[in-house]
């Protein structure tokens, strides 16, 4: 089986355009087909294309630097002494060293803020047809399916027709076909590795939606069990996604958004195709909202639950995806027993997001583990957890504020697969 491992991820999404970016003055985006263009105006087209999948590759669809801080760091649970992500400190794999214009030797960082949060593109590539009509594409893998229509001629100075794909769910064997009427034009099959599942609600542009990822992947502290994927969803806003992007989200199955933020940015509808939709107006995360916003806070996590119950995928977001949204993400992922070290660095992938989506424009700070996460996690720590397990702790928190311990099991028994 042959290996791509794609460490081309973080430049493709600069290389692909969409049209006209979505935006307060074009909510939709451009009326385009699933496949996007790419910017004619290069040299050479032919190279500018995300790298080919073929049949029978096996290919990283994590980015390669979150792939490497997922399976190289190592968090200890209630030890908030350390990150990566601090300051002066950065390990060596979270700096790229390049050559300038003048050809002299620099680093940069690739975190705070970063452009990993991308989910890597792939092309799937045929013949061209001059006399070819539309195209029709359908990419499956195990019970999950979605149907795509293609621009027979994405860009008229490559020597080939191709599909550009992302959003792919790691570790899973998928099959690709590509039909000009109903005759196959391609089609194979690959498989996937990583640690985990990003998205890109709006495929191959650099506006949208940001800094998503699925849930599921996660594993018990004592590995027996691993969260399921496409069930729960945490981002970034999605107050300008675009057409593509809505597509996208409904392939991936999203059916629910829970918007964790305040009154002054909070929206009174979702974006998403037919979602159910809560917005309880949430002013801050962390321990004030774990300790002076219960009611919401159980709010929160009983939409959750009841929409994994009904089997409505579910978003949450509040506006960076990080504070609100990482508190969320640290109760859901706890309840399901996932080491708390490890709760604590899904929490600093943020971090690899851009301005907007991971830190405010001028904030100077990087929000590590051993800041305000630090504190809520403490707080369960401290007055639930004590002598048990972080899973114990947020079991009892969530009890006490008015989660039912069936819903709790019934949650569970969902969300954990062998």
């Amino acid at each position: 089986m042959k290996i791509r491992s794609f460490f081309l991820a973080l430049l493709v999404p600069l290389m692909v355009m969409c049209g006209q970016p979505a935006g307060p003055d074009n909510p939709d985006g451009p009326d385009v087909p699933d496949n996007p263009i790419v910017d004619p105006e290069e040299a050479d087209p032919d190279s500018e294309v995300a790298l080919e999948v073929k049949n029978g590759d096996k290919i990283l669809v994590t980015d390669p630097v979150i792939e490497k801080f997922i399976t190289t760091v190592k968090y200890t649970e209630k030890d908030y002494t350390s990150s990566v992500m601090q300051r002066g400190s950065e390990a060596d794999f979270l700096k790229e060293d390049y050559i300038d214009e003048d050809g002299n030797p620099k680093t940069k960082l690739l975190i705070s803020p970063g452009k990993a949060d991308f989910s890597p593109t792939y092309s799937i590539r045929w013949p061209k047809d001059t006399k070819s009509s539309e195209y029709t594409a359908t990419l499956s893998e195990g019970d999950w399916s979605a149907d795509y229509t293609l621009d027979p001629d994405p860009n008229p100075d490559t020597s080939f027709g191709y599909w550009l794909i992302n959003n792919l769910r790691p570790n899973a064997k998928y099959h690709f076909e590509v039909k000009n009427g109903g005759a196959v034009v391609t089609s194979g099959d690959f498989e996937t590795y990583g640690s985990l599942h990003q998205l890109t609600f709006k495929p191959g542009g650099s506006t949208g939606v940001r800094n998503v990822r699925d849930l599921g992947g996660w594993k018990t502290k004592d590995g027996s069990k691993t969260i399921k994927y496409r069930m729960i969803y945490r981002g970034g806003r999605p107050d300008h996604i675009s057409r593509l992007g809505v597509q996208e989200a409904k392939r991936e199955g999203i059916r629910a958004e829970l918007d964790l933020r305040g009154t002054a940015d909070n929206l009174s509808k979702s974006p998403f195709e037919d979602a159910e939709f809560l917005s309880p107006i949430i002013e801050e995360g962390y321990t004030k909202m774990l300790r002076d916003d219960k009611e919401k806070t159980r709010q929160c996590m009983q939409f959750i639950i009841d929409m994994v119950k009904a089997g409505k995928p579910v978003y949450f977001h509040c506006s960076l995806g990080r504070d609100r949204t990482g508190t969320v993400s640290m109760l859901t992922l706890g309840i399901l027993g996932v080491d708390e070290g490890e709760i604590s660095k899904e929490y600093e992938i943020t971090q690899f997001a851009p301005y907007g989506y991971s830190v405010s424009s001028g904030e100077s700070s990087r929000m590590t583990r051993m800041v305000d996460y630090r504190g809520a996690a403490n707080f369960i720590w401290n007055n639930y957890a004590k002598d048990g397990s972080f899973a114990d702790g947020v079991q009892a928190y969530l009890l006490e504020i008015g989660i039912a311990q069936k819903d709790i099991d019934d949650f569970r028994k969902i969300m954990l697969t062998d």
